[in-house]
């Protein structure tokens, strides 16, 4: 797919000001979408939408449909008329800097969503339980798996489906049936939760497209194995008898890591996915594309390999690379879509076959910039210069440190007798023709933006400035990560104009 020449800007929606502890779907989103007009902005990058799951994390989740309640604006339900706006009184707005906290949010915004719940079967309008009736028809395929997975995580206290009943845990009809009848009234609580989500984003994408904002979003390559996903299709997944993980993801071991990485996902069974026609996965990007305009596919080299780890291995040393049928699966995505609104992240210890699959189905891959002035002769592939133009650029990405933190780091090693921190440390000066941080950072922002890549995403940590104290994740690290949040009027109209007159400067108005 040919994108244009466009610029945008990385936020997660926790992450807005405005909201009761984190960010959501309220007015500070369509301000913010605002801003990105106002900037000559043509895309708005987030991270999945899908259920937090552990840590907080996106890219860990229960569901890899569905998507996050906490991010349901109250506001926006009080003026559907499903809340008394009395009951937001003494809520934090975000007005002041403080991280999200998603444990102070939960019970609040759980408690203010069942009183819209039942204010909507008292007195819920004609139009919205018509809208209702047909999102749950349109969406039925993955709802009602969710619905009934999310309320026996209740009832049991655990998502770990392998120690609920087994006659429930197995998907018994007959008992599935009776626990559906039982528990419909909580089932219909979660689908409105889904309902009410998928109403104000088609509200603010409607206010996007107004704009002429794309909003690109981020498809984790695994799930969760105590998902939803998993519990409702275990034969798509490489589980045993008792539906734990035959084997489960990770990473080689590297430079970085010399036991390698085992993550614990549950591996799919690619050899069932292409004996269906790959009808999941095809569902899941459908899903993603009824939210989405771009989408990212994180981990892209694990369509044409992944690294498959015995589940009773401790490390990731035990594990080997298995082909995947990336080809027959892309396939199957072009005759449905014909051309594919994807980009491929193909960062990491990748292979010409996983270059080879990007460039058969036309995917920009990514670049980014703080991987450009290492010694390796590799890196040059991340360097401005080098950039093809179906790419899509960023000075770092949400695993990353902010381009100050990355810069003043490289300064400290340097200064502690690393010779090649030194030598990165030149290459970056004599690059961008200074050694001044803030300016290193601004260099940075314009080079990027002068790049061939038709695409170039800048986190808005580095277009403020911000130092590393304000990364959203530490990989590697299980607390601390994910609530990063921007400050009420830190994007003011200065920022837009300096953000405009660059994107006009470089083509990307």
């Amino acid at each position: 797919m040919d994108l244009p020449r466009r610029s945008g800007v990385l936020l997660h929606i926790t992450s807005l000001p405005g909201g009761a502890y984190t960010g959501d779907l309220g007015p500070s989103a369509y301000e913010f979408v605002d801003f990105l007009e106002e900037a000559g902005q043509g895309w708005w990058q987030t991270l999945p939408l899908n259920p937090i799951g552990e840590s907080e994390s996106p890219y860990s989740s229960i569901s890899a449909f569905a998507c996050e309640p906490l991010m349901i604006s109250l506001e926006s339900l009080v003026e559907d008329g499903l809340l008394d706006g009395r009951a937001l009184r003494g809520l934090p707005s975000g007005s002041k800097a403080a991280k999200a906290n998603f444990i102070e949010s939960k019970p609040i915004r759980s408690k203010q969503r069942l009183e819209a719940y039942r204010r909507f079967e008292a007195r819920g309008s004609r139009e919205m339980r018509r809208s209702l009736a047909e999102f749950r028809d349109r969406e039925r395929v993955w709802l009602d798996d969710y619905c009934m997975f999310i309320t026996l995580r209740s009832r049991y206290g655990t998502a770990d489906w392998t120690t609920w009943p087994q006659d429930i845990a197995q998907r018994q009809p007959s008992v599935l049936a009776a626990v559906r009848g039982e528990l419909a009234g909580d089932i219909e609580y979660h689908a409105f939760e889904q309902f009410l989500f998928d109403r104000q984003w088609r509200s603010l994408r409607r206010h996007c497209k107004d704009r002429r904002v794309g909003i690109f979003g981020d498809v984790p390559m695994f799930v969760s194995h105590q998902s939803a996903d998993v519990w409702a299709h275990r034969e798509a997944f490489l589980l045993d008898e008792r539906g734990y993980p035959s084997f489960v993801a990770g990473a080689p071991p590297d430079a970085f890591a010399a036991d390698g990485q085992r993550w614990g996902n549950a591996l799919y069974d690619w050899a069932h996915h292409e004996r269906t026609g790959f009808a999941w996965w095809k569902s899941r990007l459908r899903r993603q594309l009824e939210l989405f305009d771009l989408l990212r596919l994180d981990h892209f080299i694990g369509f044409a390999r992944y690294w498959r780890i015995p589940s009773e291995s401790e490390t990731a040393m035990g594990g080997q690379w298995i082909d995947a049928p990336g080809h027959a699966f892309f396939d199957e995505l072009r005759r449905e879509h014909g051309e594919l609104p994807l980009v491929a992240e193909d960062l990491g210890a990748v292979s010409q076959e996983v270059w080879d699959l990007r460039d058969s189905y036309g995917l920009p891959g990514m670049k980014v910039l703080q991987f450009a002035f290492g010694g390796d002769s590799g890196n040059r592939v991340h360097h401005p210069d080098e950039y093809p133009r179906k790419s899509v650029a960023f000075t770092g990405t949400h695993d990353s440190n902010t381009m100050l933190g990355w810069y003043r780091d490289l300064q400290h090693r340097a200064q502690s007798n690393d010779a090649s921190a030194r030598a990165d440390l030149q290459r970056v000066q004599s690059y961008f023709g200074t050694s001044r941080d803030l300016d290193v950072v601004d260099a940075a922002v314009r080079t990027l933006l002068a790049s061939p890549a038709d695409t170039v995403i800048i986190p808005i940590q580095d277009l403020l400035r911000l130092d590393e104290r304000h990364r959203m994740n530490r990989p590697g690290t299980t607390s601390g990560n994910w609530t990063w949040r921007l400050e009420r009027g830190q994007l003011g109209q200065g920022l837009a104009i300096r953000l405009r007159a660059l994107a006009e400067a470089t083509g990307r108005l």
